[in-house]
């Protein structure tokens, strides 16, 4: 079972996106603030964040970099109501998967979810042959 940490202030929007990943049988872990999550990431492995830009505290684009230097292979989405270019081109050269703009469709997350999961299941399985 893939494991995912949603870091949002917004406590709603937390809950919004766990519910829906839990239904698809994912287990997921929820962070109000950068500073919790990087604990959280250092403590436990994750195949995916889900990661808001602005944060109260340090920034998303803070807590992504800290993120891929302890976790390098783990995967991370972006999202933010306050997504420019330069934002999402600072993200992507961070390690960013993707940056998805709020509000959104959550059926297009979920997809984006399902489909980082396999590529980096198929990437996985590469690398163990």
């Amino acid at each position: 079972m893939a494991r995912i940490i949603i870091v949002d202030d917004d406590k709603d929007m937390c809950q919004l996106i766990s519910e829906i990943l839990r239904e698809e049988s994912y287990e997921v872990n929820i962070s109000y603030n950068g500073e919790d999550a990087l604990s959280k990431i250092k403590e436990n492995s994750y195949d995916l964040v889900i990661l808001d830009y602005k944060l109260i505290g340090i920034s998303g684009l803070v807590v992504l970099e800290k993120a891929r230097q302890v976790r390098p292979f783990t995967k991370v989405i972006m999202i933010s109501a306050y997504g420019n270019d330069y934002t999402k081109a600072k993200a992507r050269e961070l390690g960013a998967f993707d940056f998805i703009d709020k509000p959104f469709d959550i059926e297009i997350l979920t997809q984006k979810v399902k489909d980082i999961l396999i590529k980096k299941t198929t990437e996985e399985n590469l690398k163990t042959r």
